[in-house]
């Protein structure tokens, strides 16, 4: 059995590390959505100065997901981590694999007509974090003025 590990990948936006990671999922869409720091030359007095935007993950083709309320995941990288903020893809996947031939029990044909390639992506929020299977994802901004539906989270 090969050995899973996490491969970092670097995010464009500096997701707060100490904050609350918020998960948006139906049939149809997944979304990750966090607070974002402003880079380190942008901070005021030297502190720590939140952005005025948060990020979004969308994830594409997602069709499993788990969350785990608890600060640290069981696989690791096999290199120190090089990035402020990143998303980790999870290499020889066993959770992927798992879940591959549980949808295969049902749909027995489905890697017959579904010939997108899927992945294993993580992200850790603080105290949390989130194992979604999706065949991609993008990362944006959204300016936290626009926000409707968590704007309360968002406020500092």
């Amino acid at each position: 059995m090969k050995e899973q590990y996490l491969t970092e990948i670097e995010l464009p936006v500096w997701a707060d590390p100490q904050g609350d990671v918020i998960l948006e999922k139906s049939r149809d869409y997944c979304y990750l959505y966090f607070d974002c720091w402003l880079e380190k030359e942008l901070w005021i007095n030297e502190e720590v100065t939140w952005a005025d935007y948060i990020g979004k993950i969308t994830f594409n083709n997602a069709w499993a997901v788990k969350s785990l309320d608890i600060e640290f995941y069981d696989i690791y990288p096999k290199e120190e981590s090089i990035y402020k903020s990143s998303i980790c893809r999870v290499e020889n996947s066993l959770w992927l694999e798992e879940m591959t031939m549980k949808r295969s029990k049902t749909y027995k044909e489905w890697l017959s007509w579904d010939e997108r390639i899927y992945k294993h992506f993580h992200f850790s929020g603080h105290d949390n974090y989130f194992d979604i299977i999706a065949e991609n994802y993008k990362v944006e901004k959204i300016l936290k003025k626009d926000i409707k539906h968590y704007e309360n989270l968002w406020t500092q």
